[in-house]
């Protein structure tokens, strides 16, 4: 899909980057971006929403990346935020804009927004490490949950109603919302809650809710997710695909073979049925590979 170039929204975040730049004498490095733009929002020039999605997650660009559809092998590489469809850059737009209005600070609708690319690039693919096949080193069977915070947070917007009538698409909501996809999510949970709670709110009574409580920007850091190890040992045939050692997941040579992979802390399975084929064609051999692959399925 093309998307067409819009100059409106490129003469505004330059108009704004300018203006800054007249008041405060040199523009940051490129690291420091996003502390530029919403140092902006306190003065007299703000920028629009679409402005602020563009400058924020593609950078100080003239042109909108067009809408990348499918994840090939040339497609891997790229950055997350290019499979963000039409809808979900108008729909962050429309946030951006929002929290500028409102005093939140941008970089809760960034990490939103990376966890939504990482959907759309990887969540047909993405294999849930809750589904009885991940093990530690010695053969412990191991299980992710969020924190008791995050739980706690996932379960009320789950269970609020509202998820069909969000914002938000409802199958990242699901797919965040799950520690075995998203242990690994920027997002913070409850700048979540806020936005899909927020039709069944009194407006003035969110707005006001929401600038007081995410005003200031805190880091889900590292620590956002607890593996939990089974204290014997609980598997007895091969290697596992996935094992978890201090915290840190890696795939193993057998789950190679069966199509798992690793991008940035998501464990990724290709398609995998061509694997069959790679196998010695006696019938015992590919018997037991495809019992392989059902059990891990």
């Amino acid at each position: 899909m093309k998307v067409e170039k819009s100059t409106n929204v490129s003469s505004d975040v330059k108009s704004t980057l300018g203006n800054v730049a007249k008041t405060t004498g040199s523009p940051p490095a490129v690291a420091s971006r996003a502390t530029l733009a919403q140092s902006t929002f306190s003065g007299q020039t703000k920028i629009s929403g679409q402005g602020l999605m563009i400058f924020r997650l593609f950078g100080n660009t003239n042109t909108i990346p067009p809408v990348q559809t499918q994840l090939t092998k040339e497609a891997s590489g790229m950055n997350a935020v290019n499979f963000l469809t039409q809808g979900d850059r108008n729909m962050l737009s429309d946030l951006y804009a929002q929290a500028q209005d409102q005093g939140t600070d941008l970089r809760y609708v960034d990490d939103l927004a990376r966890d939504l690319g990482k959907y759309r690039k990887f969540g047909s693919e993405s294999g849930n490490l809750n589904t009885g096949n991940t093990y530690d080193k010695a053969r412990h069977k191991q299980t992710i949950e969020f924190t008791q915070k995050d739980a706690a947070t996932a379960l009320r917007i789950l269970n609020s109603g509202n998820v069909s009538r969000s914002v938000l698409d409802p199958g990242f909501l699901k797919y965040e919302l799950d520690s075995g996809y998203s242990f690994s999510h920027k997002a913070n949970f409850e700048y979540l809650e806020s936005i899909v709670n927020n039709s069944g709110q009194n407006k003035t009574t969110a707005h006001q809710s929401q600038a007081a409580k995410f005003s200031t920007y805190v880091s889900q850091g590292q620590n956002n997710f607890i593996v939990n190890t089974a204290s014997e040992v609980t598997f007895k045939a091969d290697e596992p695909d996935v094992i978890n050692k201090d915290g840190v997941f890696y795939v193993t040579e057998t789950g190679k073979k069966h199509g798992f992979r690793l991008e940035d802390k998501d464990v990724v399975q290709d398609n995998g049925f061509p694997l069959i084929v790679s196998q010695p064609k006696t019938l015992t051999r590919l018997l037991d590979h495809v019992f392989k692959i059902l059990i891990i399925l």
